[in-house]
Protein backbone atom coordinates (compact mmCIF):
# COMPACT_ATOMS: atom_id res chain seq x y z
CA UNK A 1 0.00 0.00 0.00
CA UNK A 2 1.19 3.62 -1.07
CA UNK A 3 2.25 5.43 2.04
CA UNK A 4 1.67 8.77 2.48
CA UNK A 5 5.48 10.17 1.68
CA UNK A 6 5.20 7.93 -1.61
CA UNK A 7 1.65 9.53 -2.77
CA UNK A 8 2.90 13.34 -2.00
CA UNK A 9 6.14 12.40 -4.11
CA UNK A 10 4.13 11.16 -6.96
CA UNK A 11 1.72 14.68 -6.92
CA UNK A 12 4.45 16.60 -6.44
CA UNK A 13 6.76 15.42 -9.40
CA UNK A 14 4.32 15.58 -11.67
CA UNK A 15 2.60 18.90 -10.70
CA UNK A 16 5.79 20.68 -9.17
CA UNK A 17 5.31 24.20 -10.85
CA UNK A 18 9.43 24.72 -10.66
CA UNK A 19 10.10 22.00 -12.30
CA UNK A 20 7.75 22.97 -15.04
CA UNK A 21 9.02 26.73 -15.02
CA UNK A 22 12.71 25.20 -15.45
CA UNK A 23 10.96 23.15 -18.22
CA UNK A 24 9.49 26.18 -20.17
CA UNK A 25 12.99 28.39 -19.83
CA UNK A 26 14.99 25.00 -21.33
CA UNK A 27 12.30 24.70 -24.12
CA UNK A 28 12.52 28.74 -24.96
CA UNK A 29 16.27 28.66 -24.93
CA UNK A 30 16.03 25.89 -27.69
CA UNK A 31 13.16 27.13 -29.62
CA UNK A 32 14.25 30.91 -30.17
CA UNK A 33 17.84 30.33 -31.68
CA UNK A 34 19.23 33.88 -31.10
CA UNK A 35 18.83 33.88 -26.98
CA UNK A 36 21.36 33.19 -24.85
CA UNK A 37 19.45 33.10 -22.04
CA UNK A 38 16.08 32.88 -20.53
CA UNK A 39 14.34 33.38 -16.77
CA UNK A 40 11.03 33.46 -15.13
CA UNK A 41 10.39 36.22 -12.46
CA UNK A 42 7.36 36.03 -10.25
CA UNK A 43 5.94 39.38 -9.07
CA UNK A 44 4.36 40.90 -6.03
CA UNK A 45 3.16 44.26 -5.42
CA UNK A 46 6.87 46.16 -6.12
CA UNK A 47 9.15 44.24 -7.89
CA UNK A 48 9.89 40.73 -9.79
CA UNK A 49 11.94 37.81 -8.57
CA UNK A 50 13.71 35.77 -10.97
CA UNK A 51 13.26 32.44 -9.52
CA UNK A 52 14.47 30.41 -12.63
CA UNK A 53 16.17 29.93 -15.85
CA UNK A 54 18.40 28.43 -18.64
CA UNK A 55 21.33 29.70 -20.29
CA UNK A 56 23.97 32.18 -19.49
CA UNK A 57 22.04 34.23 -16.75
CA UNK A 58 21.50 31.07 -14.02
CA UNK A 59 23.94 32.40 -12.32
CA UNK A 60 22.21 35.25 -11.36
CA UNK A 61 18.84 33.08 -10.03
CA UNK A 62 17.15 35.59 -7.17
CA UNK A 63 17.71 38.82 -8.61
CA UNK A 64 15.11 41.16 -8.29
CA UNK A 65 14.12 44.45 -10.20
CA UNK A 66 11.78 46.94 -9.36
CA UNK A 67 8.33 47.22 -11.15
CA UNK A 68 8.67 51.13 -11.83
CA UNK A 69 12.68 50.70 -13.04
CA UNK A 70 12.98 47.83 -15.38
CA UNK A 71 11.42 45.96 -18.45
CA UNK A 72 10.07 43.33 -16.71
CA UNK A 73 8.37 45.71 -14.29
CA UNK A 74 7.01 47.77 -17.64
CA UNK A 75 5.86 44.42 -18.77
CA UNK A 76 3.97 43.48 -15.57
CA UNK A 77 2.59 47.02 -15.23
CA UNK A 78 1.32 47.12 -18.51
CA UNK A 79 0.61 43.38 -18.93
CA UNK A 80 2.19 43.94 -22.58
CA UNK A 81 4.96 42.68 -24.56
CA UNK A 82 7.72 44.72 -24.20
CA UNK A 83 11.03 44.40 -26.19
CA UNK A 84 14.32 46.40 -26.30
CA UNK A 85 16.73 46.26 -29.08
CA UNK A 86 19.33 47.82 -27.70
CA UNK A 87 19.39 48.04 -23.33
CA UNK A 88 22.28 50.68 -23.92
CA UNK A 89 20.00 53.18 -25.61
CA UNK A 90 16.60 52.29 -24.02
CA UNK A 91 16.04 54.71 -21.23
CA UNK A 92 12.80 52.05 -19.97
CA UNK A 93 15.45 50.00 -18.35
CA UNK A 94 18.51 50.25 -16.27
CA UNK A 95 21.66 50.30 -18.79
CA UNK A 96 23.90 49.42 -15.78
CA UNK A 97 22.36 46.46 -14.66
CA UNK A 98 21.95 44.96 -18.30
CA UNK A 99 25.39 45.65 -18.70
CA UNK A 100 26.46 43.19 -15.49
CA UNK A 101 24.34 40.96 -16.49
CA UNK A 102 25.55 40.76 -20.15
CA UNK A 103 22.36 41.75 -21.42
CA UNK A 104 21.90 43.66 -24.90
CA UNK A 105 18.27 42.53 -26.31
CA UNK A 106 15.31 41.77 -24.06
CA UNK A 107 12.07 40.44 -24.87
CA UNK A 108 9.73 40.61 -21.46
CA UNK A 109 6.34 38.26 -21.95
CA UNK A 110 3.81 39.17 -18.93
CA UNK A 111 2.32 36.07 -17.76
CA UNK A 112 -0.83 36.33 -15.93
CA UNK A 113 -3.86 33.98 -15.15
CA UNK A 114 -7.56 34.93 -14.70
CA UNK A 115 -6.86 38.47 -13.99
CA UNK A 116 -3.95 37.58 -11.75
CA UNK A 117 -0.76 38.86 -13.01
CA UNK A 118 2.09 35.89 -12.41
CA UNK A 119 5.42 37.05 -13.22
CA UNK A 120 7.30 37.46 -16.45
CA UNK A 121 8.86 35.22 -19.19
CA UNK A 122 12.36 37.38 -20.25
CA UNK A 123 14.29 36.34 -23.17
CA UNK A 124 17.86 37.73 -23.41
CA UNK A 125 21.22 37.81 -26.08
CA UNK A 126 24.40 39.26 -25.22
CA UNK A 127 24.55 41.20 -28.56
CA UNK A 128 21.96 44.08 -29.63
CA UNK A 129 19.51 43.65 -31.97
CA UNK A 130 18.96 40.01 -32.04
CA UNK A 131 15.80 39.43 -31.58
CA UNK A 132 13.47 39.13 -34.82
CA UNK A 133 9.55 40.26 -35.53
CA UNK A 134 9.35 36.57 -35.78
CA UNK A 135 10.87 35.61 -32.89
CA UNK A 136 8.84 37.88 -31.25
CA UNK A 137 5.31 36.75 -32.27
CA UNK A 138 6.74 33.39 -31.48
CA UNK A 139 7.02 34.50 -28.09
CA UNK A 140 3.67 36.21 -28.19
CA UNK A 141 1.77 32.96 -29.61
CA UNK A 142 2.90 31.02 -26.22
CA UNK A 143 2.29 33.53 -23.88
CA UNK A 144 -0.92 32.68 -23.06
CA UNK A 145 -0.23 28.67 -22.82
CA UNK A 146 2.93 29.65 -20.42
CA UNK A 147 0.64 31.40 -18.37
CA UNK A 148 -1.98 28.48 -18.44
CA UNK A 149 0.90 25.80 -17.42
CA UNK A 150 2.30 27.46 -14.50
CA UNK A 151 -0.71 29.45 -13.17
CA UNK A 152 -2.23 25.75 -13.36
CA UNK A 153 0.16 23.57 -11.86
CA UNK A 154 0.65 26.36 -8.95
CA UNK A 155 -3.38 25.63 -8.49
CA UNK A 156 -2.88 21.75 -8.87
CA UNK A 157 -0.19 21.72 -6.35
CA UNK A 158 -1.61 23.70 -3.83
CA UNK A 159 -5.23 21.86 -3.45
CA UNK A 160 -3.66 18.16 -4.29
CA UNK A 161 -0.70 18.83 -1.06
CA UNK A 162 -4.54 20.31 0.77
CA UNK A 163 -6.22 16.90 -0.03
CA UNK A 164 -3.01 14.93 0.07
CA UNK A 165 -2.61 15.85 3.97
CA UNK A 166 -6.33 15.84 4.58
CA UNK A 167 -7.26 12.21 3.41
CA UNK A 168 -3.92 10.01 4.57
CA UNK A 169 -5.62 7.05 6.32
CA UNK A 170 -4.48 6.70 10.43
CA UNK A 171 -5.77 3.25 11.13
CA UNK A 172 -8.02 0.44 8.94
CA UNK A 173 -10.93 2.16 9.66
CA UNK A 174 -13.71 2.39 6.80
CA UNK A 175 -13.58 5.91 6.52
CA UNK A 176 -9.69 6.19 6.50
CA UNK A 177 -9.30 3.31 3.94
CA UNK A 178 -12.10 5.88 1.76
CA UNK A 179 -9.30 8.44 2.88
CA UNK A 180 -6.39 6.37 1.57
CA UNK A 181 -7.89 5.30 -1.84
CA UNK A 182 -8.76 9.15 -2.35
CA UNK A 183 -4.71 9.86 -1.81
CA UNK A 184 -4.05 7.10 -4.53
CA UNK A 185 -6.27 8.17 -6.96
CA UNK A 186 -5.16 11.58 -6.75
CA UNK A 187 -1.59 10.51 -7.37
CA UNK A 188 -2.29 8.08 -10.11
CA UNK A 189 -4.31 10.71 -11.95
CA UNK A 190 -1.53 13.55 -11.78
CA UNK A 191 0.96 11.05 -12.03
CA UNK A 192 0.36 7.10 -13.42
CA UNK A 193 4.29 6.38 -14.42
CA UNK A 194 4.97 6.90 -10.94
CA UNK A 195 2.54 5.12 -9.18
CA UNK A 196 3.08 2.31 -10.78
CA UNK A 197 6.63 2.52 -10.33
CA UNK A 198 6.25 2.41 -6.44
CA UNK A 199 3.77 0.02 -6.62
CA UNK A 200 6.23 -2.40 -8.34
CA UNK A 201 9.39 -1.38 -5.64
CA UNK A 202 7.04 -2.03 -3.14
CA UNK A 203 5.78 -5.20 -4.39
CA UNK A 204 9.43 -6.46 -5.31
CA UNK A 205 11.02 -5.32 -1.90
CA UNK A 206 8.55 -7.62 0.08
CA UNK A 207 9.64 -10.19 -1.89
CA UNK A 208 13.51 -9.18 -0.53
CA UNK A 209 12.58 -8.54 2.58
CA UNK A 210 10.56 -11.90 3.22
CA UNK A 211 12.69 -14.71 1.42
CA UNK A 212 10.83 -17.25 2.48
CA UNK A 213 8.21 -15.54 -0.50
CA UNK A 214 10.70 -17.12 -2.81
CA UNK A 215 11.25 -20.93 -3.28
CA UNK A 216 13.32 -22.70 -6.24
CA UNK A 217 12.08 -25.92 -8.34
CA UNK A 218 14.71 -28.23 -10.13
CA UNK A 219 14.21 -29.12 -13.78
CA UNK A 220 16.29 -32.03 -14.68
CA UNK A 221 18.83 -32.09 -18.05
CA UNK A 222 19.40 -35.29 -19.28
CA UNK A 223 21.85 -37.16 -21.03
CA UNK A 224 20.61 -38.41 -23.62
CA UNK A 225 23.43 -40.64 -24.13
CA UNK A 226 23.17 -42.35 -20.47
CA UNK A 227 19.67 -41.83 -20.23
CA UNK A 228 20.56 -39.76 -16.56
CA UNK A 229 19.61 -36.88 -14.80
CA UNK A 230 23.44 -34.95 -15.69
CA UNK A 231 22.12 -31.88 -14.24
CA UNK A 232 19.42 -30.08 -12.63
CA UNK A 233 18.46 -26.32 -13.46
CA UNK A 234 17.23 -23.54 -10.61
CA UNK A 235 14.19 -22.44 -11.13
CA UNK A 236 12.46 -19.36 -8.93
CA UNK A 237 8.95 -19.38 -7.73
CA UNK A 238 7.45 -17.00 -5.85
CA UNK A 239 4.72 -17.86 -3.47
CA UNK A 240 2.34 -14.33 -4.21
CA UNK A 241 -1.43 -13.84 -4.63
CA UNK A 242 -2.69 -13.65 -7.29
CA UNK A 243 0.28 -15.44 -9.45
CA UNK A 244 2.49 -14.55 -11.70
CA UNK A 245 5.03 -15.66 -13.91
CA UNK A 246 8.43 -15.35 -12.69
CA UNK A 247 9.51 -13.97 -16.11
CA UNK A 248 7.07 -10.77 -15.05
CA UNK A 249 8.88 -10.82 -11.69
CA UNK A 250 12.28 -10.73 -12.71
CA UNK A 251 11.12 -8.75 -15.31
CA UNK A 252 9.59 -5.95 -13.31
CA UNK A 253 12.62 -6.20 -10.90
CA UNK A 254 14.84 -5.06 -13.97
CA UNK A 255 12.34 -2.28 -14.68
CA UNK A 256 13.20 -0.57 -11.31
CA UNK A 257 16.67 -1.27 -10.89
CA UNK A 258 16.17 -4.52 -8.52
CA UNK A 259 16.31 -6.93 -10.99
CA UNK A 260 19.96 -8.01 -10.19
CA UNK A 261 19.29 -7.98 -6.27
CA UNK A 262 16.41 -10.25 -6.97
CA UNK A 263 18.21 -12.32 -9.24
CA UNK A 264 21.28 -13.13 -6.15
CA UNK A 265 18.35 -13.67 -3.97
CA UNK A 266 17.55 -16.58 -6.21
CA UNK A 267 20.85 -17.59 -6.56
CA UNK A 268 21.49 -18.27 -2.91
CA UNK A 269 18.54 -19.78 -2.59
CA UNK A 270 19.96 -22.05 -5.54
CA UNK A 271 23.25 -22.62 -3.92
CA UNK A 272 21.64 -23.20 -0.54
CA UNK A 273 20.60 -26.40 -2.02
CA UNK A 274 23.20 -27.84 -3.61
CA UNK A 275 24.59 -30.42 -1.12
CA UNK A 276 21.05 -32.22 -1.04
CA UNK A 277 21.76 -32.99 -4.99
CA UNK A 278 22.97 -36.54 -5.65
CA UNK A 279 26.69 -36.28 -5.60
CA UNK A 280 26.57 -36.68 -9.40
CA UNK A 281 24.00 -34.67 -10.21
CA UNK A 282 25.00 -30.76 -11.17
CA UNK A 283 23.27 -27.38 -10.52
CA UNK A 284 22.37 -24.59 -13.10
CA UNK A 285 21.85 -21.08 -12.31
CA UNK A 286 20.70 -18.14 -13.88
CA UNK A 287 22.61 -14.84 -14.09
CA UNK A 288 22.44 -11.95 -16.48
CA UNK A 289 25.90 -10.25 -16.80
CA UNK A 290 24.45 -7.36 -13.96
CA UNK A 291 24.54 -9.67 -11.45
CA UNK A 292 27.60 -11.51 -12.70
CA UNK A 293 29.38 -8.22 -12.63
CA UNK A 294 28.08 -7.04 -8.96
CA UNK A 295 31.03 -7.11 -6.57
CA UNK A 296 29.55 -9.93 -3.83
CA UNK A 297 28.62 -12.38 -7.16
CA UNK A 298 31.71 -14.27 -7.02
CA UNK A 299 32.25 -14.37 -3.04
CA UNK A 300 28.57 -16.49 -3.46
CA UNK A 301 30.78 -19.27 -4.39
CA UNK A 302 33.14 -19.37 -1.50
CA UNK A 303 31.49 -21.84 0.07
CA UNK A 304 30.14 -24.13 -2.47
CA UNK A 305 31.72 -26.80 -4.29
CA UNK A 306 32.37 -24.50 -7.78
CA UNK A 307 32.97 -27.90 -10.01
CA UNK A 308 29.33 -28.59 -9.43
CA UNK A 309 28.29 -25.34 -10.48
CA UNK A 310 27.11 -24.37 -14.27
CA UNK A 311 26.66 -21.19 -14.55
CA UNK A 312 23.68 -20.19 -17.10
CA UNK A 313 24.60 -16.44 -18.87
CA UNK A 314 20.87 -15.15 -19.52
CA UNK A 315 20.24 -11.64 -21.06
CA UNK A 316 17.26 -9.57 -22.10
CA UNK A 317 20.14 -6.68 -23.77
CA UNK A 318 23.20 -6.20 -24.95
CA UNK A 319 26.11 -6.78 -23.03
CA UNK A 320 28.18 -3.58 -22.28
CA UNK A 321 31.78 -4.66 -20.92
CA UNK A 322 32.82 -7.83 -22.55
CA UNK A 323 35.99 -7.32 -20.82
CA UNK A 324 35.12 -7.10 -17.47
CA UNK A 325 32.57 -10.23 -17.84
CA UNK A 326 35.18 -12.09 -19.51
CA UNK A 327 37.15 -11.57 -17.04
CA UNK A 328 34.68 -12.93 -14.20
CA UNK A 329 34.05 -15.75 -16.35
CA UNK A 330 37.77 -16.69 -16.39
CA UNK A 331 38.47 -16.64 -12.22
CA UNK A 332 34.92 -19.35 -12.32
CA UNK A 333 36.17 -21.19 -14.87
CA UNK A 334 39.64 -21.26 -12.92
CA UNK A 335 37.63 -22.88 -10.56
CA UNK A 336 36.15 -25.02 -11.61
CA UNK A 337 32.68 -23.49 -12.88
CA UNK A 338 31.22 -24.26 -16.68
CA UNK A 339 29.51 -21.65 -18.32
CA UNK A 340 26.04 -22.28 -20.09
CA UNK A 341 24.78 -19.66 -23.08
CA UNK A 342 20.95 -19.39 -22.52
CA UNK A 343 18.11 -18.14 -25.33
CA UNK A 344 20.53 -19.29 -28.49
CA UNK A 345 18.67 -18.67 -31.54
CA UNK A 346 17.11 -15.46 -30.12
CA UNK A 347 17.04 -12.38 -28.30
CA UNK A 348 21.00 -11.45 -28.49
CA UNK A 349 22.62 -14.37 -28.11
CA UNK A 350 24.27 -14.37 -30.95
CA UNK A 351 27.33 -16.33 -32.63
CA UNK A 352 29.53 -13.55 -31.89
CA UNK A 353 28.74 -13.44 -28.55
CA UNK A 354 29.23 -16.86 -28.23
CA UNK A 355 32.92 -16.51 -29.92
CA UNK A 356 33.69 -13.90 -27.13
CA UNK A 357 32.28 -15.71 -24.14
CA UNK A 358 33.66 -19.52 -25.25
CA UNK A 359 31.01 -21.34 -23.07
CA UNK A 360 31.20 -24.94 -22.09
CA UNK A 361 27.38 -25.53 -23.12
CA UNK A 362 25.24 -24.03 -25.91
CA UNK A 363 21.43 -24.06 -25.15
CA UNK A 364 19.04 -24.01 -27.77
CA UNK A 365 15.92 -21.51 -27.08
CA UNK A 366 12.57 -23.59 -26.67
CA UNK A 367 11.47 -21.45 -29.82
CA UNK A 368 13.58 -23.38 -31.53
CA UNK A 369 13.40 -26.54 -30.78
CA UNK A 370 9.37 -26.47 -30.41
CA UNK A 371 8.22 -28.08 -33.54
CA UNK A 372 11.42 -29.08 -34.81
CA UNK A 373 10.42 -32.54 -35.97
CA UNK A 374 7.94 -30.69 -38.12
CA UNK A 375 9.91 -27.83 -39.72
CA UNK A 376 13.12 -27.71 -41.93
CA UNK A 377 14.35 -24.65 -41.23
CA UNK A 378 14.47 -25.10 -37.64
CA UNK A 379 16.29 -28.48 -37.83
CA UNK A 380 19.27 -27.35 -40.21
CA UNK A 381 19.29 -24.36 -37.86
CA UNK A 382 19.64 -26.47 -35.20
CA UNK A 383 22.07 -29.00 -37.00
CA UNK A 384 24.37 -25.92 -37.73
CA UNK A 385 24.47 -25.29 -34.45
CA UNK A 386 25.39 -28.70 -33.55
CA UNK A 387 28.53 -28.71 -35.62
CA UNK A 388 29.54 -24.90 -34.48
CA UNK A 389 29.35 -26.45 -30.95
CA UNK A 390 31.32 -29.03 -31.66
CA UNK A 391 34.11 -27.10 -33.70
CA UNK A 392 34.45 -24.65 -30.77
CA UNK A 393 34.72 -27.78 -27.89
CA UNK A 394 31.02 -26.59 -26.50
CA UNK A 395 28.08 -29.31 -25.60
CA UNK A 396 24.84 -28.68 -27.14
CA UNK A 397 21.40 -28.65 -24.67
CA UNK A 398 18.10 -28.35 -26.00
CA UNK A 399 15.53 -26.81 -24.21
CA UNK A 400 11.96 -27.17 -24.28
CA UNK A 401 11.74 -30.49 -25.41
CA UNK A 402 7.65 -31.56 -25.11
CA UNK A 403 7.37 -34.56 -27.21
CA UNK A 404 8.54 -37.77 -28.39
CA UNK A 405 9.10 -36.95 -32.27
CA UNK A 406 11.28 -33.55 -31.06
CA UNK A 407 12.95 -35.78 -28.34
CA UNK A 408 13.89 -38.19 -31.50
CA UNK A 409 14.82 -35.19 -33.68
CA UNK A 410 17.18 -33.77 -31.38
CA UNK A 411 18.76 -37.50 -30.60
CA UNK A 412 19.23 -37.59 -34.66
CA UNK A 413 21.00 -34.08 -34.39
CA UNK A 414 23.62 -35.79 -31.97
CA UNK A 415 22.87 -33.71 -29.46
CA UNK A 416 23.97 -34.83 -25.98
CA UNK A 417 21.51 -33.05 -23.32
CA UNK A 418 18.30 -32.23 -22.95
CA UNK A 419 15.78 -31.06 -20.55
CA UNK A 420 11.78 -29.84 -21.15
CA UNK A 421 8.56 -31.35 -19.62
CA UNK A 422 8.58 -34.62 -22.42
CA UNK A 423 11.41 -35.44 -20.15
CA UNK A 424 10.65 -34.34 -16.61
CA UNK A 425 8.99 -31.15 -14.71
CA UNK A 426 10.12 -29.16 -12.50
CA UNK A 427 10.01 -30.63 -9.01
CA UNK A 428 11.24 -29.50 -5.20
CA UNK A 429 14.52 -30.79 -4.29
CA UNK A 430 13.49 -33.92 -2.50
CA UNK A 431 11.21 -35.24 -5.58
CA UNK A 432 14.41 -34.74 -7.57
CA UNK A 433 16.72 -36.38 -4.68
CA UNK A 434 14.63 -39.80 -4.57
CA UNK A 435 14.00 -39.58 -8.68
CA UNK A 436 17.97 -39.54 -8.84
CA UNK A 437 18.23 -42.60 -6.75
CA UNK A 438 16.64 -44.85 -8.96
CA UNK A 439 19.31 -43.86 -11.49
CA UNK A 440 16.62 -43.90 -14.88
CA UNK A 441 17.33 -46.03 -17.67
CA UNK A 442 14.54 -43.96 -19.59
CA UNK A 443 14.01 -40.39 -19.76
CA UNK A 444 10.16 -41.37 -19.53
CA UNK A 445 10.56 -42.41 -16.44
CA UNK A 446 11.48 -38.58 -15.55
CA UNK A 447 8.50 -37.86 -17.37
CA UNK A 448 6.63 -38.57 -13.63
CA UNK A 449 7.95 -36.12 -11.80
CA UNK A 450 6.05 -33.18 -10.53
Amino acid sequence: MLNGADLTAAAGEAIDPMRLMQRVTDRTLELIAAANGVMIGLADDHGVTYVCGAGHQISHLGTRVELDSSLSGLAVRTGEIQRSDDTEADPRVDAAACRQLSVASLVCIPLSRLNQTLGVLAVNATQANAFTDDDVAILTQLADFVSVAIGSACDLSRVSTQLLELNQPSDMSSANASAGSASRYIASVLSPDTVTRIDSRQRIQRVLDDPAVLSMVFQPIVDLVTDEVAAVEALARFDVSPYRSPDLWFNEAHQIDLGVELELLAIRRALAQLPMLPHNVDLTINAGPQAVLCPQFLGMFVDVPPRRVILELTEHALVDDYPQLIAVLRALRRKGTRISIDDTGSGYSSLAHILKLAPDFIKLDRELVSGIDLDPVRRALAAALVTFAADTGAQIIAEGVETEHELAVVRRLGIRYAQGYHLAHPATIDGLADTSRRRPTSPRVLHNIS
